[in-house]
C-alpha cells in the first residue's frame, strides 16, 4: 500500500510539473549541456553532454568529490528553469550541502521511496518527464535491463540522468552515454582538495583523457 501511495503521489507531482514548465529541453545531437567544468567539457564531443543522456560517476568512497563536480552541471539545467529531481532511497542526501555549492533549492524535487523497486520506478518516471532537467540517483547495483530502460526514458524526457556508482562498477557494461571516474589525490595545501577525473567511456567517440 505504501508503495502504491508513493507512485500515485509521484505521478501527480510530475504531471503538475509538466503543466508548469514552459522551457523543456529538446533532445538531439545539436542540444548539449555543459558539465559546468570547462576542463571536463573539453574532453567530450561538442564540449558537453547530449540531452537525453545518462552520465555515470564512479568513486572509491562517498564524499570523494564526484557529487561536487556533478552539481556544477545541475546548475546549468536549473538556469533553463527546469527541475532537479533527487531520488534519495537511503535518506543520505542533504539539501543544505548542495546550497553551499551555489545550487538553488527552489527547483529541487526530493523523492524518498521506501523500497528498491519504488526507487527504480521513480528514476524512470523522472527521466521521462520533460520538466526535469536532471535526475540524480545513487545506486550500488544496476542490472542491465534497468539501465536500458532508464536510457530509453532519458531519450523520451530529454533531460540528463546523473548516476553515482561504486568504483567496482566501472568495469561492467552499461547503457550510460558518458562515464567518469574520480580519483582523489593527496592535497598539497591544507583544507584543499585535489582530484583526477578520467573519462572512462563516451558513446559515439573514442573515450580517453583525464584532468
Amino acid at each position: 500500500m505504501v508503495g502504491d501511495e508513493h507512485r500515485a503521489e509521484t505521478l501527480r507531482v510530475l504531471r503538475q510539473l509538466c503543466r508548469q514548465t514552459v522551457r523543456p529541453l529538446e533532445s538531439g545531437p545539436a542540444t548539449r549541456l555543459s558539465l559546468g567544468v570547462p576542463a571536463l567539457d573539453a574532453l567530450l564531443p561538442g564540449r558537453g553532454v547530449e540531452c537525453g543522456s545518462l552520465v555515470e560517476w564512479f568513486a572509491p568512497i562517498e564524499g570523494s568529490g564526484a557529487a561536487t563536480l556533478a552539481l556544477q552541471g545541475v546548475r546549468r539545467t536549473l538556469e533553463r528553469q527546469l527541475v532537479w529531481a533527487v531520488i534519495d532511497a537511503t535518506g543520505d542526501f542533504h539539501p543544505t550541502a548542495a546550497r553551499g555549492w551555489g545550487v538553488s533549492l527552489e527547483s529541487l524535487l526530493l523523492l524518498r521511496p521506501t523500497s528498491v523497486a519504488d526507487a527504480v520506478w521513480t528514476v524512470e518516471q523522472c527521466l521521462r518527464c520533460p520538466a526535469i532537467g536532471t535526475t540524480w540517483y545513487r545506486t550500488e547495483h544496476l542490472p542491465d535491463p534497468v539501465s536500458r530502460r532508464w536510457k530509453l526514458a532519458a531519450e523520451v524526457g530529454g533531460g540528463i540522468g546523473v548516476l553515482f556508482r561504486p568504483e567496482s562498477s566501472a568495469r561492467r557494461t552499461s547503457w550510460a552515454d558518458v562515464r567518469w571516474q574520480v580519483h582523489p589525490r593527496p592535497a598539497v595545501k591544507q583544507a584543499s582538495r585535489v582530484l583526477r577525473v578520467e573519462l572512462v567511456a563516451c558513446r559515439g567517440s573514442f573515450a580517453g583523457g583525464s584532468v
